[in-house]
């Protein structure tokens, strides 16, 4: 069955091998619903007027049909089955990937994407695969319930926390036409890029942003051509400042880490905004901070690197013990940092 690689009507674009598949049973549901629907609907309708109350009418049994109650009862019976029986072959074949599928790690927290391409690399709120490449996405939770849904890929499978689970997709090309002009000169080559969301509520944000709560726990897959792929895993694009270059300073970086790394769903940055469910960053810098354990610590350098690395150590007084331990590299720690330390002096 050929991809339909634009939206329709009712349907995003098909973009990955399940998707055809997944449309055609979807589409044969619909329509055997609206044909019960109508059938029904319009048989109440049929049977109000016929056998409305008239005078001078007394009304009698209808009496029964006896093979017309049959075929009603069982008829709908084999529908169902059909149903039954087409969803759970599409469920087998999406539960068991390919030996030689590609294998990505995803872990999950509020209200980030973290991902581990296979070679170690990692990426935040983004991954790169490969087209026509069987993908398989071994996925965790850090804190609560979340679900990874990908609508063009036709995929969704609940993270549980404490326990592992799996999906898995492949990506089909998009038409020639819908492909990006710069797509042969751009250095990431993406070929397109499809939306990742949560689609089970994982908690309310106490701010509006990307990644800043459950309904903007977003995350973009990248599609590239393989050779791109492998070539992103050998010599990865730079990352860290806000336009993907490397020409900026440690805050520079920092501000884009907060962002990537979801900072902002439980640290307010902006001075005078909402108290969140983590302290505040303007003026806290080389200040006193009382903790849950009655000690003070002043709040530098030291502290913040602590309070990332293990942040159940130094609990601020009057928060709870909620934030998850974020993977850093060393330069991402100094940047992150220096982004912190600017704050203070709002």
């Amino acid at each position: 069955m050929e991809n339909q690689t634009e939206p329709s009507l009712q349907l995003p674009a098909q973009l990955s091998t399940f998707a055809p598949d997944v449309d055609w049973l979807f589409q044969f549901i619909f329509w055997v619903s609206v044909v019960f629907f109508v059938g029904i609907v319009g048989s109440t309708l049929y049977f109000l007027v016929k056998y409305r109350r008239r005078p001078g009418v007394k009304a009698e049994p209808t009496g029964h049909h006896n093979a017309l109650e049959l075929f009603w009862t069982f008829s709908p019976l084999v529908i169902l089955f059909l149903m039954f029986y087409w969803g759970w072959a599409g469920f087998m074949q999406m539960a068991e990937a390919p030996d030689d599928a590609v294998i990505i790690r995803v872990r999950a927290r509020q209200w980030a994407w973290g991902f581990e391409q296979p070679n170690g690399l990692t990426e935040d709120n983004e991954v790169h695969v490969p087209v026509g490449v069987p993908v398989r996405l071994v996925m965790s939770s850090t804190d609560v319930l979340h679900s990874f849904y990908v609508p063009d890929f036709r995929v969704k499978r609940d993270v549980v926390p404490g326990m592992f689970t799996s999906l898995w997709f492949q990506a089909v090309e998009r038409d020639p036409g819908s492909v990006p002009d710069d797509a042969e000169t751009d250095p990431n080559r993406i070929l397109y890029t499809s939306q990742v969301y949560c689609a089970e509520y994982c908690g309310a944000g106490g701010a509006w942003g990307p990644n800043n709560g459950h309904a903007t726990m977003y995350a973009l897959v990248h599609v590239q051509r393989e050779q791109d792929y492998r070539a992103f895993l050998s010599t990865p694009r730079p990352i860290g400042c806000p336009d993907g270059g490397t020409e900026c300073t440690d805050e520079q970086h920092g501000e884009f880490l907060f962002g990537a790394k979801g900072c902002g769903a439980c640290h307010q940055r902006q001075a005078g905004g909402p108290q969140l469910a983590g302290p505040s960053f303007p003026g806290l810098y080389g200040t006193q901070q009382a903790l849950a354990d009655g000690s003070s610590v002043t709040v530098d350098d030291d502290f913040i690197r602590q309070s990332i690395l293990d942040p159940r150590s130094q609990v601020a007084q009057g928060f709870s013990p909620v934030m998850p331990q974020i993977p850093l590299t060393q330069p991402e720690m100094n940047a992150l940092i220096a982004y912190i330390r600017s704050l203070g002096n709002q």
